[in-house]
C-alpha cells in the first residue's frame, strides 16, 4: 500500500474529542510504526507498530454518536488512549524491547539505527 503523506502522518490538528464506550476497528492489514511516550511512564519512549488506518465510534459526553475514520498520528493516538481503557501501556504493545529508551538516549538511539 502507498505510505501516507507526510503531513497526515504527522498531523497533529486532530480536534480534541470525548469518546466514550470507544470501540476501533482496523481497516486493512497496514502497520505503521512510531515512537511513543506516555505520562504513566515519564522519561521513556518505544517504538511501537499499530494498525495505520482505524475506524473508531462512540458517543461524546452529550450522548451523541461518533464515527470517524484516522490515519498516521491520529489513528496512533487514538488506539493508544483506548489501550490506557483497556489497561495497556505502550510497552506492552512493542515486539522488541530493546526499542524501549530513556528520553535522554533517543537522539543518539535513532541516530545508530537510522529510525
Amino acid at each position: 500500500e502507498q505510505a501516507l503523506p507526510e503531513g497526515e502522518r504527522y498531523d497533529h490538528t486532530a480536534p480534541l474529542t470525548v469518546l466514550i464506550n470507544p470501540e476501533i476497528e482496523m481497516m486493512g492489514q497496514e502497520r505503521e510504526g512510531g515512537w511513543e511516550g506516555c505520562l504513566s511512564i515519564p522519561g521513556m519512549r518505544g517504538y511501537v507498530e499499530r494498525p495505520a488506518h482505524i475506524r473508531y465510534r462512540g458517543v461524546d459526553h452529550e450522548g451523541r454518536a461518533i464515527e470517524r475514520t484516522a490515519r498516521g498520528f491520529h489513528a496512533r493516538v487514538v488506539q493508544h488512549e483506548v489501550d490506557h481503557l483497556n489497561g495497556i501501556l505502550f510497552p506492552q504493545r512493542m515486539r522488541d524491547l530493546t526499542k524501549l529508551i530513556f528520553e535522554s538516549e533517543a537522539r543518539h538511539w535513532v541516530k545508530s539505527s537510522g529510525e
